[in-house]
């Protein structure tokens, strides 16, 4: 909340005097919210290793009585003590890289002092170090590692026009890297809330809430960035509607954002306290198939970027079949294409043997494996009475 508010402020300042409703304004001023959130990101983060303290100390001496019934004393609260050490440690990093940011901005917008690339040695440490952890630790999803690359492109386009005089790039050309990073950006939202719908992932009511926030402000950042594009530079007259707009909608943006992350922080606090940090262990399903034994993924948790934890559990196949045929599905399968929902989302497959194609004739077919234990113990007698 307390970045959410600061950032607003000053992209609403910005945006008042690059849009000359307001340019006698001065840039120590726009930027004083952010400096002074960063201030309070500090405090905040101060405060938190002090309650982190207490409560290392209290469990220690806590959990060495039998008479204790507090479950987090029950619990190793390792995990937790990694957790919270973990997104301490980035949201510091990501506030003083985005602090040195608003430093050199400011020394080149108030003196112009700076180049532009080096005003971004910042963006080119976080953007350089997501690309390389995407590529050499496998750590990334391929979609984001390819937002990392358009982020990259669209800086190094940024400083060919700005610092080297490239007239020939055009700023349609600048935003196009943006435009496509917030159109992943939109589309993975819509896949994580619609794969809520079908019944994929099992998102919580703040983990919803969230997905809706950050679409609406997904779509409306696209709006903004190309109402921007076409303005910039503000060398012909615009209309003071079309400036109002444009001043209104970037703080909305952030506010969505941060209103989201503020759900999901919240709900993360609570099952941090519920479960004492320690993560799940759902283990993977075994398969009998012709070539073996076959592990398969069933239900589990993956981590998701402004999402935190999120369950999923792979579609029953039978809930797939073509809405066409004259079986029945579920209304929700029926929004969309029936290819659609079983190419994008993983499903099980069905233990019938009329779907899994395993035939009783079949060598590779073992009548001891079925997980169904009426039909095992069913193919067992038959089998029994035949040898008879």
């Amino acid at each position: 909340v307390v970045i959410s508010v600061g950032f607003a402020l000053t992209v609403l300042f910005g945006m008042t005097r690059w849009t000359r409703l307001m340019p006698a304004l001065p840039f120590w001023f726009i930027l004083l919210p952010s400096w002074l959130a960063h201030i309070g990101l500090l405090w905040l983060h101060a405060l938190s290793v002090q309650a982190l303290s207490r409560f290392i100390a209290e469990a220690n001496e806590s959990r060495q009585r039998p008479d204790s019934r507090d479950h987090l004393n029950r619990t190793e609260y390792l995990p937790l003590l990694q957790k919270s050490l973990k997104f301490g440690l980035k949201t510091g990093v990501l506030s003083f890289a985005t602090f040195v940011f608003e430093i050199l901005i400011y020394m080149r917008l108030a003196h112009n002092t700076l180049p532009l690339a080096v005003v971004f040695t910042p963006l080119w440490l976080l953007v350089l170090g997501g690309i390389v952890d995407g590529l050499i630790c496998k750590t990334q999803h391929g979609l984001r590692v390819l937002c990392w690359m358009l982020s990259f492109v669209a800086m190094i386009l940024v400083v060919l026009k700005i610092d080297y005089g490239f007239n020939s790039v055009r700023w349609r050309v600048v935003i196009s890297p943006v435009v496509l990073v917030l159109s992943i950006a939109s589309g993975s939202l819509i896949y994580i809330v619609y794969g809520h719908q079908v019944g994929y992932y099992r998102l919580t009511e703040s983990q919803l809430t969230a997905g809706n926030l950050y679409s609406l402000a997904a779509l409306i950042c696209i709006v903004l960035v190309i109402m921007i594009g076409e303005v910039i530079p503000l060398s012909r007259p615009v209309e003071v509607e079309t400036r109002l707009i444009v001043v209104i909608l970037a703080p909305l943006v952030i506010c969505l954002v941060g209103m989201g992350a503020w759900v999901v922080s919240r709900d993360e606090f609570g099952r941090l306290l519920l479960h004492g940090g320690q993560s799940a262990v759902h283990p993977r399903r075994l398969r009998w198939e012709a070539k073996g034994w076959a592990s398969v993924q069933g239900k589990g948790v993956t981590i998701m970027p402004m999402f935190g934890e999120v369950s999923f559990q792979p579609l029953e196949r039978k809930s797939m079949q073509d809405p066409v045929s004259q079986t029945s599905a579920p209304a929700h399968v029926l929004e969309m294409c029936t290819c659609c929902v079983g190419g994008c989302y993983p499903y099980e497959e069905d233990e019938d043997d009329e779907e899994t194609g395993h035939l009783a004739e079949d060598l590779g077919y073992h009548p001891y494996l079925d997980t169904t234990t009426s039909r095992s113990a069913r193919n067992a007698y038959n089998m029994l009475r035949d040898n008879s």
